[in-house]
């Protein structure tokens, strides 16, 4: 039954299809790689694949230097963690590649043969993603150069922290809470203009609606 409790793990985490989840997930260490626009773009594109491939509602974000904040609705094909762990564990790869640390994405793969379906991911989805990794490691090389050891290898936190949200008033408590952190934690004055934010326009294709579902 949909509105049931699915499962619950070790972490006291529920899981289910209808529940909307406010996330938090930190950096290791709390290192402040965020405070680099290359990598805050990274985190957008790694949220806007897995939203593809994962099937989420998103309806709020926020990235600031340490950590990010998401409002977001599990969905039927895959639970929370599941999605977490894909959105953490690819941007990980990829600002490694990004920094160096691992190998570029290679440049002309294609798969052969297999379901249309996955071809078509492939096509539209990964490789098109694929590509833009490696120009963000071309742009960071172009400002760092080849021989940058300031930042570390990028590392998250163990695991991430949930709250399952009980009510709309709730909802509307931690969207205000995300829309604010920027002001909460001194980095910017103006959470309207704040750039890495679900209130600017230029990620609207991000963002689902809410109230528009009800």
């Amino acid at each position: 039954m949909r509105n049931q409790i699915l499962h619950k793990n070790s972490q006291k985490r529920f899981y289910n299809s209808d529940y909307i989840y406010f996330i938090t997930t930190v950096t290791h260490k709390r290192f402040s790689y965020f405070s680099e626009e290359i990598f805050c773009d990274l985190f957008i594109d790694n949220l806007r694949i897995c939203k593809q491939l994962k099937d989420f509602k998103l309806y709020g974000f926020i990235i600031v230097p340490d950590h990010a904040h998401l409002l977001i609705k599990s969905g039927e094909k895959f639970n929370i963690s599941e999605k977490m762990f894909s959105i953490k564990k690819q941007f990980s790869h990829d600002v490694n590649r990004v920094l160096g640390f691992n190998e570029p994405y290679p440049e002309n793969v294609k798969i052969e043969g297999g379901q249309t379906f996955a071809r078509l991911q492939w096509e539209k989805i990964i490789f098109p993603h694929q590509k833009r990794v490696n120009k963000y490691r071309e742009q960071f090389i172009n400002k760092y150069g080849h021989d940058q050891f300031q930042i570390p290898p990028f590392k998250w936190q163990e695991s991430f922290r949930d709250h399952v949200i009980r009510n709309e008033k709730d909802f509307l408590n931690h969207l205000n809470y995300i829309f604010n952190n920027c002001v909460k934690h001194n980095i910017y004055n103006n959470p309207e203009t704040y750039h890495w934010s679900f209130c600017n326009e230029e990620f609207k294709d991000l963002i689902d609606d809410y109230f528009g579902q009800k």
